[in-house]
């Protein structure tokens, strides 16, 4: 068996000389010089037992050397070596201090060592002052000579820009990691954990004046797995904490396995956090997470070629600070011994209701980019839940021979936890609900992050069943899974219809009928494999049955509850249990095309088996918990079951021989549809009929011969036929079914319009159909047609101011004015044209009698006027005027006066004057 080594390699310590020049200048309290002292003592201790020597000399305007690399070497004691340190006073001489220690502390006289690492510490309150040299003469030589400089700035003194740019001149590149600024001496301990992480990070290998970790703090053992060729642990550190994994072969021979060659920005990726091996086509591969690449998280696939381990493929995360690739988890959805696709968590990933998510990447096939298809997430209102913080694989714990898997989220809840489970899918992936998630709450409300560890897929209650072990903080726990169970559920009737003769009801008798009966019968079998025998799966069962459910007048009740609801309740272990139940029709069935509906549902509640720990089966999460059978009516429709129908329609006006429109407001129509065949199913009349027509409403007619109760409902719509606007109205005759040899006739009432125009005839269609689907025939269309008038009602009323005479002299000849008004009244229900006409006498024998006739209007109507002339029809005007002294056309020349209104309002008033000079 494959073991994990014992022990880690050392790592080789980088030797390292480190060189304190410290200002001792008069502008130094001698309290504050005490303080520098203490800082240097206390940064020394960092480094014992460690391959590193130190140096340190004051500088002022004088420059003492109070001990060498040497007396280091002899005496490492920082007490002893730093407390006899006197302050020089004087003048600030930087540079010069400088120079002197890259030639004198920095040389082998000194005890400085030829490959050891030389770090330089400048600790000074102030800019320099009178310093013969400047650091343009020393800084160079610094660099050439590769020490690495860092510099404390004390004091306010350092607060304008040309002091800060001192600093930045002393220090090494890049000046952000290498010069430290505080406001006084007290404070400099606050920075001395700083300087000795800046000083030990180029404790590995430098170049110039860079340098970088290769395996001083690679954390060997991060994360770790089990391959063929032996155990592979993450090193997350390695190389600047770009990372990667060493592979543990056989004969103590160790792999680095990386991207560096490859990747140059890997820097800081943590490449090793999670490690994963997947098997394909008998091959093995290799899967590393670095979450804190680009600050987005990659994951890199390799896979060996010709013994070395090659990058194969990648996948990137896509949000700053996610954390992607922080957990792996390789799955083998089918279990036939390859995986097929990779967990990827990204823990830290954010949205506003939920924080975290897992990738649910296929592999990929060939040369095909690694992609993934499906993201989980848990549940929203837990946004630093840290879902995928860890993942397993659990083996089948739902009995569909397909891999599951289980997801920590340990920030849930205040850092509670929780832990989900999602099962596999038949097309080799993983469904994106949940099937379960347990609550660290559930187990103990103290507990915290649960769901941060989790390891499955083995069977440790020696029950049969995958168990699940989850890591919380101070506990572990270890969670079995239950026996899954599923339960079939059939119904059957007798008769396998209903009869007629029992829910047909020919005189509308309502009366209790034996429908029939029905036989339930349970079988509960078991989805997984495991250990427990019949006895020791045992569970009760709760079944509700239902006829006719969602009806508001249900046709069939059980005989046993008088109504069509039954709850009953029972323990089944494996066996199949069945029982008979009587069906009743208390009614009459106005639907029987609609089979009646028996509905089945249940819940299971598993009993503990205590041969195992009192370990309970539970029902399968997708279980079918829903059964329906359907109880039909029996069909009138012959020996070959197929319905014929023989439907015919036909119509009539009653007694009504034309249509006045303006008259009465309603048209009623008599129509009678026949059914001489077999039933006939969703049988409707359709109406088509102008759309100044509107409908009202269906009555039935009450010479009805037949004893049924017919069921008429009617609605409309609009459609065009022939390209002319037309309604129409479809009436539902006794649906569902029109029985076979029945007749019906019913009364159809429209609105007529009083302002429609239907031309003179009204055109009345009609045709019957079924869903029997049978061709249509002269019988199933009918049309008729009425002739049309329209009702006007129009009054003309002479006013009293009109002229009623005047008086002559026959022997004076005369004139006078003489004026006529009318008044016309548009009392119908339609608005009108009209014509006003009048026949004025203008000339008798040549001698003017009516001159100058005019016609005005009261109103500004719209009108178009004419004027003509008309001879008399009678010559001899002495004659008829002796026999009838009336003054008029047939014996004078007339003007005829015509004036047309195109609208005559409906109640509307018009007034007409008459004017003109009369004379004798």
């Amino acid at each position: 068996p494959q073991k994990f080594p014992e022990a880690l390699r050392g790592c080789p310590q980088q030797e390292s000389d480190i060189a304190f020049l410290i200002d001792g200048s008069g502008s130094i309290n001698r309290l504050d010089f005490q303080r520098m002292k203490e800082f240097v003592s206390t940064v020394m201790g960092q480094f014992q037992k460690s391959k590193t020597l130190f140096a340190l000399m004051q500088y002022s305007e004088d420059f003492y050397t109070h001990f060498t690399f040497n007396d280091f070497k002899r005496n490492p004691s920082p007490k002893l070596l730093v407390r006899p340190i006197r302050q020089l006073l004087g003048r600030t001489h930087t540079a010069t201090g400088i120079r002197k220690v890259v030639r004198e502390l920095f040389h082998s006289k000194s005890g400085a060592r030829e490959n050891a690492l030389k770090i330089l510490v400048v600790i000074t309150d102030g800019e320099k002052f009178g310093d013969p040299l400047g650091y343009e003469d020393v800084i160079p030589e610094a660099d050439r000579k590769g020490v690495i400089r860092y510099v404390i700035g004390v004091g306010d003194a350092f607060n304008s820009w040309k002091s800060r740019e001192e600093l930045n001149t002393i220090a090494s590149k890049p000046c952000g990691d290498h010069v430290f600024q505080v406001n006084n001496f007290e404070a400099v301990k606050t920075i001395q954990n700083q300087l000795q992480e800046k000083t030990f990070a180029i404790e590995g290998t430098q170049t110039g004046s860079t340098s970088s970790f290769e395996c001083e703090m690679s954390q060997e053992g991060f994360s770790a797995a089990i391959t063929s060729n032996g155990p592979l642990l993450g090193a997350v550190g390695s190389f600047d904490w770009a990372g990667g994994a060493f592979l543990h072969m056989p004969k103590d021979r160790v792999i680095f396995i990386n991207t560096t060659r490859v990747d140059s920005d890997m820097n800081d990726a943590y490449l090793g956090y999670a490690v994963e091996v997947i098997l394909r086509n008998q091959a093995q591969s290799l899967v590393l997470g670095a979450p804190r690449y680009q600050h987005t998280g990659l994951v890199v696939m390799f896979k060996q070629n010709s013994g070395a381990w090659e990058k194969n493929a990648d996948i990137k995360g896509s949000q700053i600070g996610s954390y992607f690739g922080a957990s792996l988890c390789s799955v083998d959805v089918n279990r036939d011994g390859s995986s097929d696709l990779v967990l990827i968590g990204a823990p830290h990933y954010y949205e506003q209701t939920r924080g975290g998510q897992v990738s649910v990447c296929p592999l990929p096939q060939g040369r095909a980019k690694w992609q993934c298809r499906v993201i989980l997430c848990g549940e929203q209102g837990h946004p630093w839940s840290r879902f995928g913080a860890a993942l397993t694989a659990l083996g089948d714990v739902n009995g569909d021979k397909l891999t599951d898997v289980a997801i920590g989220a340990p920030g849930e809840q205040d850092n509670r936890g929780a832990v989900y489970l999602f099962h596999g899918t038949s097309e080799l992936g993983i469904s994106p609900s949940h099937s379960q998630r347990i609550a660290g709450s559930q187990l103990s409300p103290r507990l915290q992050y649960f769901g941060q560890s989790l390891s499955g897929g083995q069977d440790l209650t020696m029950d049969g069943l995958m168990d699940l072990a989850v890591g919380a903080q101070g506990h572990v726990f270890l969670l079995r899974s239950q026996p899954v169970l599923r339960v079939e559920a059939s119904m059957v009737f007798k008769p396998r219809e209903v009869a007629r003769n029992v829910y047909e009801c020919r005189q509308q008798a309502a009366k209790t009928q034996i429908a029939g009966e029905v036989q339930v019968c349970l079988q509960v079998r078991k989805s997984t494999w495991d250990r427990l025998r019949e006895g020791d799966t045992q569970s009760i069962i709760t079944y509700d049955l239902a006829l006719d459910p969602g009806r508001p007048h249900p046709r069939a009740v059980f005989e046993e509850t008088k109504n069509n609801t039954r709850r009953q309740t029972q323990t089944l272990g494996l066996s199949r249990k069945c029982e008979h139940l009587a069906l009743w029709l208390p009614d009459c069935v106005e639907d029987s095309v609609t089979p009646i509906v028996l509905r089945l549902n249940f819940s299971l509640v598993g009993k503990p088996a205590s041969s195992f720990g009192n370990l309970r089966p539970v029902l399968a999460v997708d279980a079918q918990r829903l059964f329906t059978a359907l109880f039909p009516f029996e069909k009138n429709c012959g020996n070959d079951s197929i319905c014929q129908d023989d439907l015919s329609i036909t119509f009539s006006f009653m007694s009504l021989d034309t249509l006045v429109v303006g008259g009465p407001r309603d048209l009623k129509v008599t129509l009678t549809v026949r059914n001489q065949g077999e039933d006939s199913y969703r049988t409707q009349v359709t109406f088509f009929y102008p759309s100044d027509l509107s409908y009202r409403k269906v009555s039935t007619s009450q010479n009805q011969r037949s004893q049924r109760s017919w069921r008429l409902a009617c609605e409309s719509d609009v459609s065009t036929e022939e390209s002319t606007a037309l309604k129409s109205t479809s009436c539902s005759i006794n649906h569902p079914i029109f029985p076979d040899n029945s007749e019906v006739t019913f009364n159809v009432t429209f609105d007529v319009n009083p302002d429609a125009f239907l031309g003179y005839k009204l055109l009345l269609k009609a045709n019957v159909t079924s869903e029997n689907n049978m061709p249509s025939s002269n019988k199933t269309e009918f049309q008729l047609e009425l002739p049309v008038k329209y009702a006007v009602y129009v009054v003309v009323t002479s006013l009293e101011v009109s002229t009623k005479y005047f008086n002559f002299t026959a022997s004076e000849k005369t004139r006078h004015v003489i004026e006529h008004q009318y008044q016309f009244n548009n009392l119908g229900q339609r608005k009108l044209p009209i014509s006003v006409v009048f026949w004025v006498p203008v000339r008798l024998n040549r001698v003017t009698v009516w001159d100058q006739p005019q016609v005005t209007f009261s109103q500004n109507l719209s009108r178009s006027c004419s004027t003509e002339e008309i001879g008399p029809r009678h010559s001899d005007f002495l004659e008829k005027l002796q026999k009838t002294p009336v003054l008029n056309c047939s014996i004078a020349v007339c003007q005829k006066i015509q004036c047309d209104i195109p609208s005559f309002g409906i109640q509307e008033e018009l007034k007409v004057t008459l004017k003109g000079n009369l004379s004798f």
